[in-house]
């Protein structure tokens, strides 16, 4: 009768998830895992085809503790404010999760964009944007979730929870004011001062 495995994939992933966490994702490998167990890196590959199957599992289950951070937040109002704040909660709180889900190479942005559009989208609705406006609102506020989140990463203490708040409030409000408005904002192209001077002196 063949030996049973004395880990489970179940094991080895969450291992691998508490090394992320606690050294970053660069710091996973056969070795690091079976340390992090107990045992050699032998068993990872009975388990597993190879470390990038291995890899893929591991931020297959930081995708899911993302989205279980994100659960119900569809039913806040405006739902993206909501998102905005666990987002750049979720940077503060888990920082190497966040880089490997969204910064790190091989990252998998995808699902969190999917959470923010559908957010955006229903606040538009609650605003009574047309799906271009709101596709608008998305392309606008997206980037700046994210700017704050990643700096968050490096610098959490200087982005307090009210700040962030008070930040995407402003963006979004300008943005809602813009768009309401049905006016196209000036793009605005930097100049020499001399070139300036030099065309108001004509």
């Amino acid at each position: 009768m063949p030996r049973q495995p004395r880990f489970s994939r179940e094991d080895i992933v969450s291992a691998g998830l508490r090394i992320v966490r606690t050294d970053g994702f660069e710091a996973v490998s056969a070795r690091a895992l079976g340390k992090e167990l107990g045992t050699s890196s032998s068993p990872m590959f009975t388990m597993f085809k190879d470390m990038a199957e291995v890899m893929d599992a591991i931020r297959t289950a930081a995708e899911k503790t993302f989205v279980a951070r994100m659960k119900d937040v569809a039913d806040y109002f405006p739902a993206f404010k909501e998102f905005g704040l666990r987002f750049v909660a979720f940077a503060k709180e888990d920082p190497n999760l966040f880089q490997m889900l969204f910064l790190g190479k091989g990252a998998r942005p995808k699902i969190a964009e999917n959470i923010a559009r559908e957010c955006l989208g229903s606040a538009g609705q609650g605003y009574g944007l047309t799906s271009e406006q709101a596709g608008m609102l998305f392309r606008q506020m997206w980037p700046v979730a994210c700017g704050i989140a990643a700096l968050c990463v490096m610098h959490p203490g200087d982005f307090p929870e009210e700040e962030v708040s008070k930040t995407l409030s402003y963006h979004f409000s300008g943005i809602m004011s813009i768009i309401k408005s049905g006016k196209e904002v000036e793009d605005v192209r930097p100049q020499l001062k001399e070139l300036k001077t030099a065309y108001a002196n004509d």
